[in-house]
């Protein structure tokens, strides 16, 4: 997650969803809550079926830059204070996994194009917020998600930080228009 974004394929929110659930099916996940991300790009992804290399970089080569993932799909880089992070549940760590492993589910050889995050790209079309959205629909699937749940529910529950629980909380219940 950086703060460079790109113009990506316009993609719903809910075909982000689709995808999300697709991957949690192919897993074994579907009716478990808590999504292990680092045993899914390490154990499964990488290890097992080869799909991507995990590498883990140096906190001074990449500076502010917590991941990456290559355009092409070989490979996705976390600093390393983010993959401790995440080895140790940390919901912060985890969603930085998550939304690695979105911009590689749904940005794998797109075509993509530079943008200042000032411009007036809609979100559905840029990059970030898309790998953002996957990342929530992975971590905290909508088919658990209750109106009335509470940041600490859903914290606990998926393994989250309180701020992507309140994020999801409040897009899913609490927006108007969705």
């Amino acid at each position: 997650m950086q703060d460079l974004d790109y113009v990506a394929p316009p993609m719903s929110w809910a075909a982000i969803a689709q995808r999300a659930d697709w991957l949690r099916e192919q897993l074994g996940l579907t009716n478990e809550p808590f999504c292990p991300v680092i045993d899914v790009l390490e154990k499964v992804l990488d290890h097992k079926l080869g799909f991507v290399h995990l590498e883990v970089g140096d906190p001074r080569e990449m500076g502010s830059a917590e991941g990456y993932t290559c355009p092409k799909g070989t490979f996705i880089r976390l600093r390393l204070d983010v993959y401790e992070g995440a080895c140790a549940n940390d919901g912060r760590a985890r969603f930085t996994v998550a939304h690695e492993l979105g911009h590689l589910f749904l940005h794998k050889d797109a075509p993509l194009a530079r943008t200042n995050p000032s411009e007036a790209v809609p979100a559905y079309r840029r990059s970030e917020p898309q790998a953002n959205q996957f990342a929530a629909e992975l971590l905290m699937p909508r088919r658990f998600m209750k109106a009335g749940d509470s940041i600490a529910t859903v914290t606990g529950r998926h393994g989250v930080s309180d701020a992507a629980a309140k994020h999801r909380i409040d897009n899913l219940f609490n927006r108007r228009t969705k």
